[in-house]
């Protein structure tokens, strides 16, 4: 039996240089749809809920961006302030295709714990700022989901901030993503019940 030989530095680069052409496309302006269905994927497997994949889809007409159910997703991603990721993809690649030893790309790593209450406060500031991009009659129809990328941060479990924070926005309910967490901060009355069963509550995909 043959053993694999191992890596060269021009294969590992050649590697790097693919995965960041592939992400460069995939955060294109075109992608934005996909995007969007595989949070609410994840959302959706992280809630442990049971359903088939075409079930999630892109509706003709937005808002919203996705629907799965009796579900209306507003899709909305927490950056780092000041980050442009798919400009920050194609700084990369730039990088990667001018590089010509693996040492040039490794970076520093600093990884920081967030809790549900430090995800609940950057909520609250987006959800301020979207207060005037969405008239109210619009909000109460909308479950707005937060995607939360943020570089270096990993979800640490603690106690979830009161869903009354939440409730004068206006928004049929605000739930957010992050790693293997889903989190239903807020979910009114006429909001989907696999929703309402979970708000207040940090629910976590258990690993494969």
């Amino acid at each position: 039996m043959s053993s694999k030989s191992p890596m060269t530095d021009k294969g590992f680069l050649e590697d790097c240089r693919n995965a960041l052409r592939e992400s460069v496309e995939y955060f294109s302006a075109k992608k934005k749809p996909e995007r969007e269905r595989w949070v609410c994927h994840e959302f959706i497997q992280n809630l442990g809920l049971t359903y088939g994949e075409q079930e999630v889809a892109t509706p003709s007409d937005e808002p919203p961006d996705v629907v799965f159910r009796d579900c209306r997703f507003e899709i909305k991603e927490l950056l780092d302030p000041g980050r442009r990721r798919h400009q920050d993809y194609k700084a990369s690649l730039q990088k990667a295709l001018e590089a010509t030893d693996p040492q040039d790309l490794l970076k520093e790593f600093s990884p920081k714990d967030i809790t549900p209450q430090q995800i609940g406060d950057r909520i609250h500031n987006a959800l301020e700022t979207l207060q005037k991009h969405y008239a109210p009659s619009s909000r109460r129809h909308l479950d707005i989901l937060f995607y939360v990328n943020l570089q270096e941060h990993f979800l640490k479990v603690g106690p979830m901030p009161s869903p009354h924070f939440f409730a004068p926005y206006g928004w049929r309910s605000v739930s957010a993503i992050i790693d293997r967490g889903a989190l239903v901060f807020f979910a009114g009355p006429d909001a989907p019940r696999a929703l309402v069963s979970s708000v207040g509550k940090l629910v976590l995909r258990k690993p494969r």
